[in-house]
């Protein structure tokens, strides 16, 4: 008989991903101890866009961090010899906005708030599984859980000593604050591609400033914070950012199999960043609830174990990982001619906006393409209470 676990769950890292399974787990009423290298807030960089579909995922409204909302979306393609913008617009929103660091530092409490235990370790050194349960070395001292989710996002540590995740591959991005103060107008939310190879430029507004950044989902592409002043410079007329910050996104997510029966990895450590437009956060939150769910599957219903139960749960993850997989492939290869004529034929806007708006997913967009007229807007409790806390003339438009 083995010895009794100090938790039923550890989980490695207290981001959304991890915050958001170690919610649920307590709601189910297992002990859960979530392992962070630091304390919160803290910063971490991030463009900080959280859409329909990521809401609609989390255990709780984040209403009180949402800093904007939008209706509208600029796309842009430049090309050698000119620049091209096409304004999408829906009569409802499809996107939101917040500060990671506000948001993280939130749902961080929201996870306090549910009982689940935190410790800030920064030493984890190996971590050994055995058939009922998995021992975590932190060097200093040594905890042991029936299970363990990995949520400690692209440089995860977890995958690193297991050597749980095949396939994995980075993207990248580059970031700065551009106060209003600064500005003799607010612009829309944008992606504008062409300035970055294989990525994009884009710009999210937020409650006193606009979050700037650039992106490539191609790790032989090189960043640099003068490539992020330039598309700046263009698209706003200046060049001074504050903070500008560098963050690696997880990929490979397609290709993803669990191999472990105690052993879950979720978000960026398991590479479930969708990689057409770099989008984290709704897989990390999603993939966290999902891997809540099947270790409660699998304490309840005999024969079933963690893998099998995991596997099943996130099938929708990894085919919409696919199909983005694909369409980044033929999109950033075709940019400037069908790529962008796709963008503006008026049935693919019409249907993207209704989609986002639906909180649908890419897979689920394409798939239902000719019905997305009759696509119903979703909405999430965090947009419901934010617009109910902000709606005046020329908020959140």
């Amino acid at each position: 008989m083995g010895m009794a676990a100090d938790f039923d769950v550890v989980v490695v890292g207290a981001g959304p991903a991890g915050s958001t399974a170690a919610i649920r787990l307590s709601e189910l009423g297992y002990k859960v101890l979530v392992v962070d290298r630091t304390s919160f807030p803290r910063v971490k960089p991030c463009g900080g866009g959280l859409t329909i579909k990521a809401l609609q995922w989390l255990p709780h409204s984040v209403a009180p961090v949402i800093e904007a909302a939008t209706k509208k979306l600029v796309m842009g393609v430049k090309t050698p010899f000119d620049e091209k913008t096409e304004l999408f617009q829906s009569d409802d929103y499809i996107c939101t906005f917040v500060v990671r660091e506000q948001f993280d530092k939130f749902n961080f409490e929201r996870m306090i708030d549910a009982f689940v235990d935190f410790e800030e370790n920064s030493g984890l050194r190996n971590i050994s599984e055995r058939s009922d349960s998995v021992e975590l070395d932190f060097g200093s001292k040594r905890i042991t859980a029936k299970y363990l989710i990995g949520a400690d996002g692209a440089n995860s540590v977890v995958r690193k000593i297991l050597g749980v995740v095949k396939n994995f591959s980075r993207g990248f991005a580059i970031e700065g604050l551009v106060p209003y103060a600064k500005l003799d107008r607010i612009p829309d939310a944008e992606f504008f591609f062409g300035y970055v190879p294989n990525g994009y430029g884009w710009i999210f507004p937020k409650g006193d400033h606009l979050n700037v950044g650039i992106y490539t989902w191609d790790d032989g592409v090189s960043l640099s914070k003068d490539l992020l002043r330039t598309y700046c410079r263009s698209r706003l007329g200046i060049d001074e950012l504050d903070h500008i910050v560098g963050f690696p996104l997880g990929f490979g997510g397609r290709r993803f199999v669990p191999t472990s029966n105690r052993v879950l990895m979720v978000g960026d450590a398991a590479g479930f960043a969708e990689p057409l437009l770099g989008e984290g956060l709704h897989n990390a939150i999603k993939s966290g609830r999902l891997a809540a769910d099947a270790i409660h599957s699998a304490q309840t219903n005999v024969g079933l174990s963690g893998r099998a139960a995991y596997r099943k749960a996130i099938d929708p993850i990894v085919a919409d990982l696919v199909r983005c997989d694909d369409m980044k492939k033929f999109y950033y290869n075709n940019m400037d001619g069908i790529g962008y004529g796709a963008l503006k034929f008026p049935l693919s806007r019409h249907a993207l906006m209704k989609g986002f708006a639906a909180g649908k997913t890419m897979l689920e967009i394409t798939n239902q393409f000719m019905l997305s007229p009759f696509f119903s807007p979703a909405k999430p409790k965090s947009l419901q209470e934010y617009l109910s806390l902000h709606q005046h003339p020329g908020a959140a438009a």
